[in-house]
């Protein structure tokens, strides 16, 4: 080879290479470009009292303390890694690969919240309560590990499927599960706008919904607090457990409402055993903002007039009724002695959205759990929160 051919071959090389890095920094710029960075901070305070009992429950925690990282490597291909840091510990959230067609709707290997209503569907940033209705319980976690499907482009946007098989792992331990042979949860849920009109701020959604599940022989809540007693339930020698569920949502203008009905019911042998639960609640914002909503579920509230621009924020009053039911083969249980046959909670809400990020919380519950000792349940919940 003389040398000008030398020469040459060396200059197509330099400048083959100089395009390949150029190629590379901008793949590298287009997902640094896609990136979001989010957090959510959530401090309560919960002050809880027995009505025959002298003594006062009064506690603080960071509830959620959320940081994620989410964007694209692709058109086509979405990923997001969400972590809880509550109580100085790592839990798994949102952690998951997705690939994303408008036609055939989205693919996700990962952790994502279940599909399994719309309370829980509702991002702990948007619900209007300080904690989700109680028959959200019957959901060991609002995440799950494993594959999920989701299309909100069906019959031109007005209905959408969700579905997911999940396993067993918990989310403080990564999801890690070495008992697949156990078996897996399947969910799906579909939902159809009745009703919408953007102009006036309306829309009707209704959904239902449905979950299988291994029975875990457990079932533990608290009256919709989070640092009060848990009821705790045994189910034994029961095989799979099945959730059936339907929605409803509203909004008209400023006012809007919301309910649930789910029943669980237990695979025993000539066993009723069954957990049947249901919540209405009622919004309405007196300076005149509305609840917004997307991908079948309800989202950020943006107030007309934020304080950042000379304005109160926004103002949202509450009134949410919430029951559960535990039938009577799961009373006649030996280890469940004791344990209500039903628990009512009704709690009257204040929200003040000073801006869209930014939310001051309060709530006043009252629970009736048939307890004639103690007496019942009253409880004052006050969160600050802010997401970013």
């Amino acid at each position: 080879m003389n040398k000008t051919a030398l020469i040459i071959l060396s200059l197509c090389l330099l400048i083959l290479n100089a395009h390949n890095i150029v190629a590379q920094e901008t793949i590298v710029n287009t997902i640094l470009a896609d990136m979001k960075i989010n957090g959510r901070i959530q401090y309560d305070f919960e002050f809880l009292k027995r009505e025959n009992d002298p003594n006062q429950f009064n506690e603080n925690e960071f509830r959620r303390v959320h940081f994620s990282v989410a964007g694209k490597v692709s058109p086509s291909i979405k990923y997001k890694v969400e972590v809880d840091f509550a109580h100085a510990s790592l839990g798994f959230r949102d952690v998951y690969i997705k690939y994303v067609s408008k036609k055939y709707g989205n693919f996700a290997v990962g952790s994502i919240a279940e599909p399994t209503g719309l309370d829980m569907m509702t991002s702990s940033k948007y619900m209007p309560f300080f904690e989700r209705a109680m028959l959200t319980s019957l959901q060991n976690f609002r995440w799950g590990s494993g594959f999920h499907y989701e299309n909100f482009g069906l019959f031109k946007g007005t209905t959408t499927l969700q579905m997911a098989v999940t396993n067993n792992g918990l989310n403080s331990e990564g999801f890690f599960d070495a008992n697949l042979e156990t078996g897996s949860n399947f969910i799906a849920r579909a939902t159809h706008v009745l009703l919408t009109n953007k102009e006036k701020n309306q829309l009707i959604h209704i959904g239902v919904n449905f979950a299988n599940r291994p029975n875990n022989t457990d079932l533990k809540f608290r009256p919709e607090n989070h640092l009060g007693a848990k009821y705790h339930y045994v189910i034994p020698d029961a095989g799979r457990r099945t959730e059936t569920g339907v929605e409803l949502g509203t909004t008209f203008g400023s006012f809007s409402v919301q309910s649930e009905y789910k029943s669980q019911t237990y695979d025993a042998a000539s066993l009723d055993y069954s957990m049947k639960s249901y919540y209405a609640l009622a919004s309405y914002f007196i300076t005149g903002e509305h609840r917004p909503y997307k991908h079948a579920a309800f989202a950020r509230v943006k107030p007309k007039k934020d304080i950042d621009n000379k304005g109160i924020g926004a103002i949202e009053v509450l009134l949410r009724y919430s029951s559960m039911k535990a039938s009577d083969a799961i009373l006649a249980v030996p280890d469940n002695a004791g344990l209500p046959s039903d628990v009512n909670i009704f709690t009257i809400g204040l929200n003040w959205y000073l801006t869209s990020h930014v939310r001051v919380m309060y709530n006043f519950s009252h629970t009736d759990d048939g307890n004639t000792i103690d007496g019942k349940l009253t409880g004052h919940l006050i969160r600050c929160q802010l997401n970013f």
